[in-house]
């Protein structure tokens, strides 16, 4: 901080630290007692979770306050199908509104919780379930081809953006452990599944890439 602080005053700038925030990521019994953060001589606010584009990030890396945000959001925006259908939208429209103004907010950066629970999937779930509640009301016969579920979607978004990173070109390319014929240098079986690497925390095992690639190795 006090580096930035330089750097602002070298620059003609005044760090705000009104508006700025800090976020303390640590998984020790025992967090160490760190000395307050100062930015343009005001002290910053310790939180316990943050928002960076859109995305809640909590100290302890868990997904329960984005998910209950998106949750609560796309709960509000269900009063607008309620009007439609009280005024005699079609079923089909009703769900034409529900997958462009309803869905994506449940799926804000759904990739990033592909690994979430069975709790926090399923309240992500029960938004949709309200939904289609809403939308079939009034439907004479059932939906031939229901909607795929929240979680489906989640999970065939993140091994689409995991074959993308497969790509040299890629940014994100380095991230991807090797396949294992490129680590064992032999033809096997399963040649073009990719090596996991070993985690001991299930933090880690319900990352994006992690599960990601547990997912596309099932597929290939």
């Amino acid at each position: 901080a006090t580096h930035l602080d330089l750097w602002a005053t070298q620059n003609n700038m005044t760090m705000n630290g009104d508006k700025s925030y800090e976020l303390r990521i640590c998984f020790s019994r025992i967090p160490p007692d760190l000395p307050p953060l100062v930015l343009g001589g005001k002290e910053v606010t310790v939180v316990t979770c943050a928002t960076n584009l859109g995305f809640k990030i909590n100290s302890n890396l868990k997904f329960d306050s984005h998910i209950n945000h998106l949750a609560k959001k796309g709960s509000q925006r269900l009063h607008y199908l309620r009007l439609l259908a009280k005024g005699g939208m079609p079923p089909d429209d009703l769900t034409t509104v529900y997958t462009t103004l309803v869905r994506p907010v449940l799926e804000y950066a759904n990739v990033v919780f592909v690994g979430c629970t069975n709790s926090q999937s399923k309240t992500l779930e029960t938004v949709q379930k309200r939904a289609m509640k809403i939308i079939n009301k009034n439907r004479s016969s059932p939906m031939t081809t229901p909607l795929p579920t929240l979680q489906s979607r989640r999970e065939d978004a993140a091994v689409k953006l995991l074959k993308q990173m497969l790509q040299d070109d890629h940014p994100l390319h380095d991230l991807v452990p090797p396949t294992r014929s490129s680590a064992t240098g032999r033809s096997l079986r399963n040649k073009d599944t990719i090596s996991i690497p070993p985690a001991r925390t299930k933090r880690l095992q319900n990352s994006f890439l992690y599960k990601s690639i547990r997912l596309y190795n099932q597929i290939v």
